[in-house]
């Protein structure tokens, strides 16, 4: 849209935008309000600083809430699938399934002690059947 500029005496036309200017504010006086419209002015403004103040806490009451179900339960539905992926890949089933030197000096003892307790239970079993009369 072109509209005259206002600068200077030139009446050119120039391609900048309309400016919506507002009318002046009147410089009445105010009037004096009554005790009645005082009161009432001042319930309605303790009501509006009461309704932001609900407005407030309920904004900061659903921020956590919101963050929950974006960013949480995005992270909770999509997790488990992409370390299971991760975990099928072909180039880490040799590390993956090698046993660890802990676990498998506690397996060599529990075989070692299930070894045990089966020859000391065969040498009870025999005391048992030998009939000592």
């Amino acid at each position: 849209m072109v509209t005259p500029t206002h600068q200077g005496k030139s009446n050119t036309l120039s391609p900048q935008k309309a400016i919506n200017l507002l009318p002046e504010v009147p410089t009445q006086t105010p009037r004096k309000l009554s005790p009645r419209e005082q009161r009432d002015c001042d319930v309605i403004e303790r009501l509006i600083k009461s309704y932001f103040l609900i407005v407030r806490k309920n904004i900061q009451d659903c921020v956590p809430k919101a963050i929950m179900h974006f960013l949480v339960n995005h992270v909770k539905d999509n997790l488990q699938s992409e370390l299971v992926t991760h975990l099928y890949k072909h180039d880490h089933f040799e590390t993956l399934l090698q046993e660890s030197e802990h676990v498998a000096v506690r397996r060599k003892e529990a075989s070692e002690m299930l070894k045990a307790l089966q020859k000391a239970s065969h040498i009870i079993g025999e005391i048992r059947e030998t009939h000592m009369w």
